[in-house]
């Protein structure tokens, strides 16, 4: 509950839950007390104007299950330290077959059985959802389906701040403390990071906006599917929601969508949907990789970072296994629109580097750009022996070759229903799903559109991948032969002989040998050929560098700042050294500044909608 004012004429306080009976009328319950009890209960009706706020969640934000097991759990995010643990030790041993059979998109569906985290104050507010408990009536406003420990807090911040924007105890006279302080404070440009023309909020903009009810529903998805199918399914969501408040009496054909990283991208295939134009007031984005993400390649090429390694792929084999048969990952893949900011202007984000002598014999560090075409067909679907390629075609499907390895010991016959269709197709299918998706969403946004992003440089993300070498070389990286891989982000290339040949490539790194150990030091001599002369060849090591590009830690501000010709306002935050607070991906709406940025956006749209105004003249 948001705070009052302490002055003379205030009275203590307490929210009691508010209710609707079968038409939508308001109900409350509350108890006498003694008369040395002085603290007054609090009911507060609700407008008859209904706008709900729909919260997306970004990927990993949503639970998943096994499709018909309801306790069958394919991904339940940990809400705490012990669960965090208890995860971790479950998925440590498990192969890269193992996590493809358990995060298939076919197979998996959203779990609503999450531990909500409403605060007092939202459980109240909550009253008027379907349901006769707390936890029910959490649950069916979707928010059980989300990862309590990251989105909790914002779904009650929103639930509390929402419903209460002037104090009852002042009879409506005064802004609460929590709009004054977390609001109405930060109504400057450059402390809110704005990247457009800024016009603060007025106490008339609150005072329309006071006049509709919010409430907040979470809205999850399976983020192994693709997100053009998660964005139908959001538009049924919002159709399912407006009909309920219409049903009890309200006027309601309205809604505001927030969302997280991925969620974004799910909004705007959702925006794309016959009719939801219109269902949509306006959406506002957090974070979100609006083109895409280089990371989304270092992690299939090299495995990810920190603890989510462990559940998601130590390495490529175990990514892949994963990735290359979900679309919704691979549409997180850096778009065609995608480019590297650099000091010489914007270039392709794949590269190598190396030292090599110029023309007046000094060394100096060479750059080669690798697949600056286009990226589908050069890198995401490029099936040839490029060493820079997206996937190896042994990797994709290993739970397939475990079972067909499986029935041959068994003297079995496997029937497989995509028979003699390979797993490189497999994959392109998706990637295709993937590029669809990209196409779709290109350049097209709600034209009522807020967003926030980070171009922090203590918060570094991958605004490129590079593949770097130490040493100096000679002949040319692109053709360069891959001799080994240890699916870390480390190679070993092959110089000399006939290295533009690739049809002479050996690749001895398979599948089953893949393994966390080093690759061999740079500069072997190894011997290649068969009837012909032995050529000796020279490796150099390539390595991909670390994360360097201002960010959030996961999105690059080339990504979170792409919808910025396009939308109404951006918010730009730099971290401490403009004078803002820092924040990773994760957790970007638990930071203050993102929360002032979110709720001046929602009464933005709402307060200056032509269908608000339409509809108080009504009233």
């Amino acid at each position: 509950m948001s705070e009052t004012r302490n002055s003379p004429t205030t009275e203590a306080t307490r929210l009691v839950g508010t209710g609707w009976d079968e038409n939508g009328n308001d109900t409350a319950q509350s108890v006498l007390t003694s008369t040395n009890q002085k603290v007054r209960a609090l009911a507060l009706t609700s407008p008859d104007l209904v706008v709900p706020i729909l919260f997306v969640p970004g990927i990993m934000g949503t639970r998943l299950k096994i499709k018909n097991r309801d306790k069958g759990s394919a991904w339940f995010p940990p809400e705490g330290k012990w669960e965090a643990i208890v995860l971790l030790l479950k998925h440590l041993n498990k192969s890269a077959a193992d996590r493809q059979k358990l995060l298939d998109p076919n197979n998996t569906e959203v779990d609503d059985n999450g531990p909500a985290h409403p605060d007092e104050s939202s459980k109240a507010l909550l009253a008027i959802a379907e349901g006769k408990t707390d936890a029910e009536r959490a649950k069916w406003r979707g928010w059980g389906q989300l990862y309590g420990a990251s989105y909790g807090d914002i779904l009650s911040l929103l639930e509390n701040t929402l419903a209460l924007v002037f104090d009852p105890a002042s009879q409506g006279k005064q802004i609460t403390t929590t709009w004054d302080n977390l609001v109405m404070a930060w109504q400057d440009a450059d402390k809110l990071g704005a990247q457009k023309a800024f016009v603060p909020l007025q106490e008339g903009n609150l005072r329309d906006a006071a006049d509709v009810l919010y409430p907040v529903h979470g809205v999850g998805y399976n983020w192994l599917q693709s997100n053009r199918s998660s964005g139908q399914r959001l538009a049924q969501e919002v159709e399912r929601i407006t009909a309920h408040y219409r049903s009890k009496g309200k006027t309601c054909d309205k809604v505001v969508i927030v969302t997280h990283s991925m969620g974004g991208l799910v909004a705007r295939a959702c925006a794309q949907e016959p009719g939801m134009a219109d269902r949509i007031l306006g959406i506002v984005h957090g974070v979100m990789p609006a083109i895409g993400a280089p990371a989304t390649y270092k992690r299939i090429r090299a495995g990810f970072e920190g603890a989510e390694q462990v559940i998601l792929g130590r390495n490529a084999a175990e990514c892949t296994a994963i990735m290359a048969n979900a679309p919704g990952p691979l549409e997180l893949l850096p778009t065609a629109q995608y480019k590297t900011k650099s000091a010489q202007g914007t270039r392709h984000w794949l590269r190598a580097s190396y030292t090599a002598m110029n023309s007046q014999g000094q060394m100096q560090e060479q750059d080669v750009l690798l697949g600056d075409g286009d990226p589908y067909a050069d890198i995401y679907l490029n099936n040839s022996e490029s060493w820079w390629k997206l996937v190896k075609e042994d990797l994709i499907d290993p739970a397939g070759r475990e079972e067909r390895e499986k029935a041959k010991k068994q003297g079995k016959e496997v029937v497989e229903p995509n028979e003699g269709i390979s797993d490189f197709s497999k994959f392109e299918k998706n990637m295709q799903f993937a590029k669809a998706l990209h196409d779709l969403i290109n350049d097209n946004y709600h034209s009522n559109t807020y967003a926030y992003y980070a171009a922090d440089p203590k918060q570094l993300a991958w605004n490129e991948v590079q593949w770097k070498s130490e040493k100096p070389v000679s002949g040319d990286v692109r053709a360069a032969i891959l001799s080994d891989d240890n699916f870390n982000g480390t190679v070993n290339l092959g110089f000399g002989g006939n290295n533009e040949d690739h049809s002479q490539t050996q690749i001895n790194q398979s599948a089953s040998e893949a393994s966390h150990q080093e690759a061999e030091s740079a500069n072997v001599v190894k011997v290649r050929g068969k009837a012909s002369p032995a050529v000796k060849e020279v490796k150099y090591r390539f390595d991909i560098g670390k994360a360097q590009g201002p960010g959030d830690g996961t999105v690059p501000e080339e990504s979170g700042s792409a919808p910025t010709p396009h939308i109404v306002q951006i918010f730009r935050h730099e971290g401490k050294q403009k004078g803002h607070e820092s924040y990773d991906h994760q957790n970007s709406y638990k930071a203050k500044i993102a929360q002032a940025a979110t709720l001046y956006s929602i009464v933005k749209i709402v307060a200056e909608s032509d269908w608000l105004q339409q509809n108080l003249s009504k009233t």
